[in-house]
């Protein structure tokens, strides 16, 4: 209980902290008055404090004890270890569930938006899965004994989600198995069959992030449709693509970093069709504030913090850098935008998981080009692919996935690189001085330059 309190008292205390942060923020740009600054920021502070208390309050709310009923499956099922594990909405309130045996096999066979028949035992969850879990709405432990033979079909656009989903998976399926798991990572964030090899290379080497749905997926859908975009009339362009924002946000299992992503282009194709177009960092103010107040418990998520801090970062760092850096201007913008996003996600990588590698700057330059290219061209063609792998013209399918067959594996091996590469310690610490010893050094130039 006292763990919870403390839970309670933190994330309070940090949805507080940072709702008044960007409410100023936005509000300074916005409003010239001093009375109507004012104004709103007590009005929107009050109602971000009482929406923060009723959703917290919220998670308590929940019934304990044996239980045999219908459920519905919130995510994809994944193996931990010996179990499968899954997410379960059981009348209203969530619960995860790791299952063993029979019931681990039924649940593997599942889809998100299936409702399915089970029994056992709703139980709390402990004060460390509390924690780390309370981004998820998830309320307690759901102790599984049997699972119904009969399932029921999920809704119209959660089956159309996960056709999309089979048919990328299947578009690809003439790659290796490692492969395969890690190209469905890149393009729409199913990382659920990655070997704990790979995933250990990804996160040694920095490169975690790109098999994590974040705004660039989000960026080269809309730039896939931007031809057929282009062709329609301004109010059905901007329905079309507010459908489409929803539609990718549902495919990759309601992200946090998806979520952010998907606002924030919502807010600025918005911005445009109304003939006033945003500053990006404002954009990003006003996302950050509408999808907090929407769902407060997205403060406690690192995946939504580093969504935020990689934003910002190449906000207000990418284009001074890019200006500096010596070189092809292309060089330099993806040298800018790596920099840029390392330093913003900086502060929550060190405070969650610790200092990062500093091999990861040089292994983003050698992977993100190419990993950029995978999801740009990997979807459209896995989904024709997918489309025709029952045809006479399968092989067809084969041939167009091969290039990007060469694009995952080089990403592939630019992680397992940088994880052998990757330095621990003292090492590690000089080679991060000397990274920002660099930026503010070019920085420096620039501002001299400009003076």
């Amino acid at each position: 209980m006292c763990a919870t309190r403390a839970v309670e008292r933190t994330l309070l205390t940090e949805l507080v902290a940072g709702g008044a942060f960007f409410l100023i923020l936005m509000t300074m740009v916005i409003a010239k008055s001093k009375l109507i600054l004012f104004a709103i920021v007590v009005v929107f502070a009050v109602l971000g404090f009482a929406n923060s208390s009723r959703a917290i309050g919220e998670l308590h709310r929940v019934e304990l004890g044996r239980y045999s009923g219908i459920a519905r499956v919130i995510t994809d099922p994944q193996r931990v270890g010996a179990a499968t594990q899954i997410v379960l909405d059981i009348s209203g309130d969530r619960f995860v569930v790791y299952a063993y045996g029979r019931p681990s096999w039924r649940l593997s066979n599942t889809s998100v938006g299936e409702t399915i028949f089970v029994s056992g035992w709703r139980n709390n969850l402990s004060s460390v899965q509390a924690e780390r879990l309370v981004s998820k709405h998830i309320k307690g432990n759901f102790e599984i004994e049997s699972i119904g033979e009969q399932k029921f079909i999920a809704s119209p656009i959660n089956r159309s989600a996960q056709r999309v989903r089979s048919l990328i998976s299947t578009g690809a399926k003439s790659f290796p198995f490692d492969e395969q798991s890690l190209f469905t990572g890149l393009v729409i964030g199913d990382d659920s069959k990655q070997s704990e090899q790979m995933v250990s290379a990804f996160r040694k080497s920095g490169l975690a992030h790109l098999v994590a749905v974040s705004g660039q997926n989000v960026a080269f859908v809309l730039t896939a449709l931007s031809p057929l975009l282009r062709r329609l009339r301004k109010t059905v362009r901007l329905t079309v693509t507010l459908g489409v924002l929803v539609w990718f946000v549902v495919i990759t299992r309601v992200e946090p970093s998806v979520i952010r992503a998907a606002v924030m282009a919502g807010v600025a194709t918005l911005s445009i069709s109304l003939g006033r177009p945003t500053r990006t960092l404002r954009i990003l103010a006003m996302t950050v504030i509408v999808t907090v107040f929407i769902d407060p418990l997205l403060a406690w998520s690192v995946g939504y913090y580093m969504s935020v801090g990689a934003t910002t970062g190449l906000c207000l760092l990418s284009g001074p850098l890019s200006r500096v850096v010596p070189g092809p201007r292309w060089l330099a913008s993806l040298f800018a935008a790596t920099i840029s996003a390392q330093v913003g996600v900086a502060p929550a990588v060190i405070f969650v998981f610790g200092v990062p590698a500093a091999i990861g700057v040089l292994a983003n330059i050698l992977a993100v080009p190419v990993a950029s290219l995978v999801m740009l061209a990997g979807l459209p063609l896995s989904l024709f692919a997918g489309a025709i792998s029952e045809t006479a013209f399968s092989s067809l399918g084969t041939i167009v996935m091969w290039p990007v067959l060469i694009g995952v594996r080089w990403v592939w091996w630019v992680a397992a690189l940088g994880e052998h590469l990757s330095a621990t310690g003292f090492v590690n610490f000089g080679m991060w001085v000397a990274v920002l010893a660099m930026i503010l050094l070019l920085l420096h130039r620039d501002a001299r330059v400009e003076g």
